[in-house]
This record gives structure tokens, sequence and C-alpha cells, in this order.
């Protein structure tokens, strides 16, 4: 009987696992035991244990054998397998309701928390339970299941003041049950839930010892407020003078200690009693709990509790009594205390005047907070908080998250102004149909408050549209245009809510309008300097290396790693491989750190400029693909110099060479000669005292590497280009191109070597010119300007290494087969060497770099191929002497997918295309239809 008893003091709790396979309720009935109710889907076995794993875990099976409906006490000791547990010998649970049908097992029992057996789990009712299930519905083989999980339980309810929490107690809150309310110290703001005001009826029921007061609120709720002498628990049943079918609340009172800290744990539980014994939770009925506890206090000088519960007048729970009839009940009470488990002679029954229908709220009361929300929020919002917001997306990106600020305080905004503007409009419906008879200031601000829900509505979407494709690493081109429309109805929001600030206010209050007139002013000023500053800013600041101190160990040797890999050589894909998580990219020489930076056009474009050298995309000389083309501002170059990681020293590739020591070489060169090449097409000469130009660089790891060129001049603005060195077109290099194939076709061996250059002092590009406003290649070919800063060389070129092996093909177009000339200069004078050292020709190991190495160049053009007399004699070459070092296919259509699909027939090594913009990304495209994955697919 005192089981049954103590049952009613705390409310059941319910875990449903396999979408219903399994459902196990549970509840502490005290301190030393836990009632479970298990009811498995199956005719077989079911089990739960306590424990993180399987082995040595103290379980209980629930199994039918031959028609037997079995419980029991079980330990596992396996370490390695699933097997059937050991039956314990001390069976420490105790069964109070066993059946089972065609489709489930059930079982109701009780099972000790702190039993003496040392196998059976200790539970500890204010932590969470670590449990496992196991459920066999094919056969009842105890040694395997069909399903097997783990979960846990949670042994405690939150604190009434808590959300969340790590315990039942008040100080142990996480998070508090109004929003409005910090937690402090694992406490929320006890005096908000100490709100006992009178409320507007009474009744007394014991004379000093218990007295109800109860109102309805406009929410259509019932306010119950108990004030009671101290007892253990009490509760209320509604409608009836017995148990019987009766509505009831149950309200337990514990007195407990944790960590020497005393206090009272308050549990409400929404009941249903359907004969004269222990009722049941309305959620063990698949009912729903609908009592609230707002408050409760306790006065130590008086002994009493008075404790403050709300509930809907009408719930959709068919064991609550409906209240919105608002008659007279009859209702019933009860009560232990000391102990008592059973309220004995503490009962009674009353007559609930639930007619009275007092109201003890103020019916203007919401009307004055909207009203005063609107004209004090709505100004501070849109007058302060707006510019605040848009100075984030502006002028911030530097910040790592500015993205999320900007697209959090907007939100804040919207929440705000979609709550006031819609609370004034319910407030103010009278006057909006009405609206063609007001004064035409309160037309125009209901009209304007409309655009502005809409324009907001849109402004949402886009910005969670541009916020996704910012932050992924697979954006589109879509966010430019998204960017774009959201950045114009962003500039005519902020007009039309300063408009709207001015006539709200005066509608409140003409005469503050001049007051912030003045202000809007002063605001313009301000937003127009920081306008100026941003994109005009005076000087450029002095790079600086990431100070490591403010750094972890571990990264600054991921630096440091970074920038030595670089310097040796280390391969693209490499170094891809080796730091996944670190964006570096390299401006010139310079490498820098992006990792933790928003990228304005998006994250996907640091997806595709990772590791690479960016200079033509970020002086706005080339657009990336699927990108605008785009020239940073000196507050971008600003901000880059922040995350300065260290020097690309490229001296892998020694081009240049200064001719003295004793002071600093100026890179500014003259134009010293210009020689046509073809429609367009010249070969530009510069010449510099302070440089000599190597013409024999041993390796090929230097092929394709550009230079930078820009006007050296006051007023000339030009965005600097890079242009590819090709120093076979050298007249030094030409000479000993002829030379080297006359002593091939002579075959005389006995005769001297033809002597390779070894410097010169000129630096030569071929530049196509290009027409088109302040083009640099326009002017190059104008020849009018003689003086320009050359600076180099940069990048990867090819990405070649000496033992790079494997067939490596190329699509070009026009002017695009110059980076690969000094390649096919190199593989000439191999085809050559090789030849004649067969024909014996004494080795001196030239040319042992590309050993398994070979190139297919597929040309579009339809003018003359530059440098054709090179690609030609290594073709020839190749075909006559079968050395499978080089293919040469032209064509003057444009490729199709199939013929694509035609010229790699080979298993590529590397796919490199050159050529104006649409034609690479053509290009691109049908390669990667084609298989060709696109690590592999390089653009020079």
């Amino acid at each position: 009987m005192n089981i049954f008893i103590l049952l009613i003091l705390q409310p059941c709790l319910m875990i449903q696992l396999l979408d219903g396979l399994i459902v196990l309720e549970y509840q502490f009935v005290d301190y030393n035991n836990i009632q479970f109710t298990l009811m498995c889907k199956t005719q077989y076995w079911c089990l739960i244990g306590f424990g993180i794993t399987y082995s040595n875990a103290d379980i209980i099976r629930m199994s039918n054998v031959n028609g037997i409906l079995n419980i029991e006490d079980a330990l596992e000791q396996t370490q390695t397998k699933f097997t059937s547990p050991t039956i314990d010998t001390q069976q420490d649970i105790y069964i109070l309701e066993a059946s089972m049908n065609d489709t489930y097992l059930y079982s109701t029992f009780l099972k000790s928390t702190n039993s003496d057996d040392p196998t059976d789990e200790l539970i500890d009712s204010y932590s969470k339970i670590e449990m496992f299930y196991a459920i066999n519905e094919l056969d009842i083989n105890f040694n395997s299941y069909t399903q097997y999980g783990r979960f846990q339980l949670q042994s405690y309810q939150c604190h009434y003041t808590c959300a969340t929490c790590d315990g039942p107690f008040a100080y142990q809150c996480t998070k508090c049950t109004d929003t409005n309310i910090q937690v402090l110290n694992g406490r929320c703001n006890i005096n908000y839930y100490n709100n006992v005001t009178q409320l507007f009826n009474e009744q007394i029921l014991i004379k000093d010892e218990f007295i109800l007061e109860w109102e309805y609120d406009k929410n259509e709720n019932i306010i119950l407020q108990i004030q009671i002498l101290k007892c253990d628990w009490f509760g209320l049943g509604f409608n009836s003078d017995k148990m019987l079918n009766t509505d009831m609340l149950l309200i337990k009172i514990e007195t407990a200690t944790i960590n020497n800290d005393n206090g009272y744990y308050i549990q409400i539980d929404d009941m249903f009693g359907n004969q004269n014994m222990v009722p049941y939770s309305d959620t063990q009925l698949y009912g729903t709990q609908d009592w609230v506890l707002d408050s409760f206090i306790y006065n130590n000088s008086t002994d009493l509790f008075i404790i403050r519960v709300h509930r809907k007048l009408k719930t959709s729970d068919k064991y609550d009594y409906d209240f919105s009839l608002k008659k007279d009940i009859l209702s019933i009470y009860a009560f232990g205390r000391d102990g008592q488990q059973y309220h004995a002679a503490n009962r009674g029954a009353f007559q609930f005047e639930l007619s009275k229908n007092n109201q003890s709220f103020q019916k203007d009361y919401w009307d004055q907070l909207i009203y005063n929300g609107h004209i004090i929020l709505m100004l501070l919002f849109w007058s302060f908080i707006s510019d605040v917001g848009i100075f984030y997306g502006r002028q911030l990106k530097s910040y790592p998250k500015y993205v999320r600020v900007h697209g959090m305080i907007f939100l804040f905004l919207s929440i705000a102004t979609y709550f006031f503007v819609f609370g004034m409009i319910s407030q103010q419906q009278k006057k909006i149909q009405q609206l063609g008879y007001q004064e035409t200031k309160i037309i125009l601000h209901f009209i304007l408050g409309v655009l502005i829900l809409l324009i907001l509505t849109i402004q949402i979407f886009l910005g969670l549209l541009a916020r996704n494709n910012l932050e992924s690493n697979n954006g589109t081109y879509l966010i430019y245009k998204v960017k774009y429309i959201h950045k114009y109805l962003g500039y005519l929001l902020y007009i039309i809510t300063k408009i709207q600030v001015i006539i709200g206010i005066s509608i409140f209050d003409s005469s503050y309008i001049g007051i912030f007139i003045i202000y809007y002013i002063l605001l313009f000023l301000l937003k127009f300097t920081i306008e100026m500053l941003y994109y005009y800013q005076v000087s450029a600041i002095t790079r600086k290396r990431i100070k490591y101190s403010q750094i972890e160990q571990d990264q600054q040797t991921l630096y440091e790693s970074i920038i030595e890999k670089l310097n040796t050589g280390t391969s693209y894909q490499e170094m891809i491989e080796d730091y996944p998580k670190i964006t570096y990219i390299i401006l010139r020489e310079a490498v820098y750190d992006v990792s933790d930076f928003n990228h304005p056009g998006g994250q996907y474009i640091f997806r595709k400029i990772k590791g690479r050298e960016i200079g033509r995309y970020f002086y706005g000389s080339y657009p990336i693909k699927d990108t605008q083309l785009h020239k940073h501002s000196l507050f971008a170059i600003n901000y880059i110099e922040t995350r300065y990681l260290g020097d690309f020293k490229n001296e892998s590739c020694p081009l240049l060479y200064t001719v003295t020591e004793t002071k600093k070489p100026q890179h500014i060169w003259t134009l010293q000669e210009v020689k046509s090449m073809g429609t367009n097409v010249s070969l530009f000469k510069f010449i510099n005292q302070d440089f000599k130009v190597n013409q024999t660089i041993q390796g090929v790891s230097w092929f394709g590497r550009y230079f930078y060129i820009k006007p050296y001049g006051i007023g000339l603005e030009f965005q600097e280009r890079p242009y590819t060195v090709v120093s076979c077109l050298n007249e030094l290099n030409i000479k000993y191109r002829y030379e080297l194939i006359e002593y091939f076709k002579q075959k005389d061996w006995t005769k001297p070597l033809p002597q390779q250059p070894q410097l010169s002092n000129t630096l030569q590009f071929v530049i196509k010119k290009y027409n088109g406003q302040k083009n640099l290649s326009k002017f190059i070919h104008s020849a009018s300007h003689k003086r320009f800063e050359i600076t180099g060389p940069y990048g990867f070129g090819l990405e070649l290494d000496d033992n790079s092996a494997g067939v490596h093909y190329v699509f070009c177009q026009g002017t695009g087969v110059l980076p690969f000339l000094d390649l096919c200069d190199y593989l000439l004078r191999k085809s050559l060497f090789s030849i004649m050292y067969q024909d014996g020709l004494p080795n001196s190991q030239q040319y042992t770099h590309l050993d398994k190495f070979k190139l297919v160049l597929n040309v579009s053009s339809k003018t003359p191929i530059l440098g054709y007399p090179i690609l030609q004699d290594l073709e020839y070459l190749n075909k006559q002497h079968n050395l499978n070092l080089f293919e040469l296919h032209i064509t003057k259509l444009h490729y199709s997918k199939k013929d694509i699909q035609d010229k790699l027939k080979y298993q590529a090594a590397k796919v490199y295309v050159c050529g104006f913009q649409q034609f690479e990304d053509d290009i691109i495209e049908l390669l990667q239809q084609c298989g060709v994955d696109s690590r592999l697919i390089l653009q020079i």
C-alpha cells in the first residue's frame, strides 16, 4: 500500500525507442526505489541495461519462454561480444505487474537505487543515467539481437525557474524559463518568481492553514494561488467530491540538502483519478501536462507556503476540466505532513466559486506597452542601430564574423519591427478602417510602414541567400546578383526608414523635428567621412609578419613549415594535401594566411585560389572563373598585409642577376626595341643596367613563370598585368638553336658543340595588342612611353619539377601558346641530344630531366602560330625517331566534347588551359564533362 501512495509524489517520464518498438516509462518513487514500465513489440525477448557498454552491465531482461513471461535481474560478464547474460543470484527487482499478448510483452517493476548487491548499478537520482537496450523480434535466441542502441534517462525535473539545468535545484539553472532573465551564479532572478500578489477571488478552506485564491486573465488562463501551512504535498480535485473521473492538480514540496545548500524542491503534476485509488499522471494516459508553476515563496516566521500556478481555461486534453464554463463546482483537497504518505484526515470538499469571474489585469497595459515600444524602440533602432549594422556590413569586412554580426543586427531589428508594427495595427484597427479621413502624415506613415515590412521580408530572404553563398565553399556567381539587389534595396530601406522616423516624430511631437534633422545631417557627414577613408585611405601600411606571440605554438610551426616547403620546391598538390585546413595565398612574393577571413565575394573564391599567386586577380587584370573583374582597394591591400607569413623567394628560378650588390636594384626598365611578330603581336625588349637576364637556367621548374608590368610615372592609371617570359625567342637563343640543328644535320661529332648563351642585358616579352580604354597592351604597343616597372618572376609556372612524368596536355588559343614555348624548346634540345647520343656523340649528361614525360599540345588558332618553327622541328624529330616526347594538334575550329574526348587518349598527369577567359571556361567545362579530375586542370 505504501508503494502505491508514494507513486503520486513524482510525475512519470517516458522514452520511446525505435519509433515505439520499445517504450520505457519511469519514475522515482522515493530515494531508494525507481519504478519502470517496459513495453516491447516482440514475442521473444528485450532488455534494458545500466551502463555505457554491454560488458559487466547490470541488466533487466523480459522474455517469453514457452508461453511463460519472465522478468529477470541479470549480469553480463563477457568482454568481447554480445551473449546471453547470467541470471543474478540475488533478484533485486520487485514485479508489480506483467502481461503479454500477440503483439507486446509488458511489465511494471521496482528496482532499488542503492542495492547491496555488488553486481547491481547504483543510481544517482540527481544525474543522468547512461543506459542501453536490445531486442530480438525474430526468435528466442538470447545470443543475438535485431536492434541495439544507447540512451539516457534524466532522473530529475528542473527547478521551475529553469528551462534547462544540471540538476533539480534553483542554483543548478543553465537557462531561465523566462527568456528575459539571465542566469547568475547558476540561479535565475528569484525575485521575478516571487510574484505572489493577492488575487481577486479568495476562499478560506482551513482557517490559518489553507487559503485558495484565483482569477482569470485576458489570455484565457485560470490562475490559482494556494497558501498552505508547511506540508510535504497537497492536491486539488475539480468537479467531484470523490476521486472518480476527477481532474486533479498535485504539488509536492520536498526538503533537500545538496552541497550544504538547504532548500525546497517543488514539483507539480496534472493528474486524473478514475477510481478510489492512486490517480494517474495525464502523461501516463497519453494526455498532456497543462499546469505551469508561476511562483513560490516560503515564510519562515509563519511556516506558510504560497504557490501560484496557471493553466488554460480549456485545453485539448480530455482529462482536464473545462474551466471556461466559469460555474461553481464541487471540488476536493488533500495534503500530507511530517512524512505522511497518505492524507488520512487531512482532506475535505468545498464549493469552488468559479462564477465570481473577477478580472485582475489592466485593459490598457498591453496597449501602452505596444505604444511606448513602437515610439521609443523604433526611434532607437532605425535612427542609430541600423547605422551600426550597415557599418559592420560595409566597413568592417576585415572582421572575421562581419556577415553574421550584420545579419543578426538586422534580423533583430526586423523581428522587433514586425512585433511593434503589427501590434500598432492591431490597436489602431478603427483608425485604419477610416484611413481616408486621417491626416496626410498619418496616411503616409501607414503606407511607408507597410512598405518597410514588405522590403524587410525581401531583405531577410536575400540576406540569408547571400550569407549561405558567402560562407559556402560551393558558392556560385549568383552571389553577385543577390548582393547587388540586397545592397540597393538596403539603401532604399535606409532612406525610407529615416523619412518614416521623421514622420513619426511629427505625429508624436513636431517640436523634436529640428533636433533630428540636425542629427541626420551630422550622421550623414560622419558616414561620408568613413566612406571616403574606406575608399581613399591616405597611405599603405607597412607589411608586418603575424606575431607568433599572438598565436599558438603549433600554429607558428605550421606557418614556418609552409614557407620552408614553398621555398624548397614542394609541388602545389603536395602543399594542398599537407595543409588542408590552412587557406594561404601568394601575392607577388609574399605569402598570406586568410583562413579566418570571410571574403566579401564568397568563400568559394578561396577554394579557387588557395595556394596560388593571385596578383592577376587582386589587381583587377583577370577575373576568377564565375566572378566579376575586381580591383581591390587600398583598404584591402592594407588588411592583407596584416596576414603576412613570409616570402616565397622563387630561388629555383634565377632569371635575373643583379649587376652590383653595392646598391639596391631599381626595377625600372626601359623599352629598347619593338619587333612585330604578326598582326597586333610584337616582341618587346626591355633593358635595365642593374640586372642581367639568365638565358641558361638548369632544370624545368622555371617554365611559365611571369613578370608584372606597369607604366612607371605619375598619372598613369593602368592595371598591372602578368606576362610570361619567353626566353626561346631571344635572338641569342634563336641563334643557338639554329647552330645546334646544323650541328645535328652534319653529324660530325669531332667538332665542338655550339655554346648555349649565358647572360644578356635584355628582358623580352611577346605581347598581343587588345583595344579598349586604358588597356595596358594597347598603351605598350603605342611605344610612346619608355619606362616601365617590371617585377618578378612570380608564380609556379607550369608546376613542373625535374621528375615530372606522364602525359601533359595543353589546350591553348592564340597567344596562349607562349607560356609553353620554353618547355617545347627544352624538349627540342632534349630530342636532338638524345638522337646524337645514340649516334655516337659523347654523353655529357645534359637534358636528363623529364625522362618519362610527354607533351600533347593542342592549339586553336586562325592565325600563324607564334614559335611555330620550334613546334614543327620538335614534331618532326619525334615522329622520325619515335621519341614519344611530343604531339602537336592544330585546329581553326572551336573544340567540342567529342574533340576533347578524341584528344584525351592517354591518362592525363596534368591538363593546361590558356587563352581568352571564355575559351578557358568552355574548355574546363568540357574537360570536366569528359571525366577529368578538376585537380589536374591548371589555368595558366
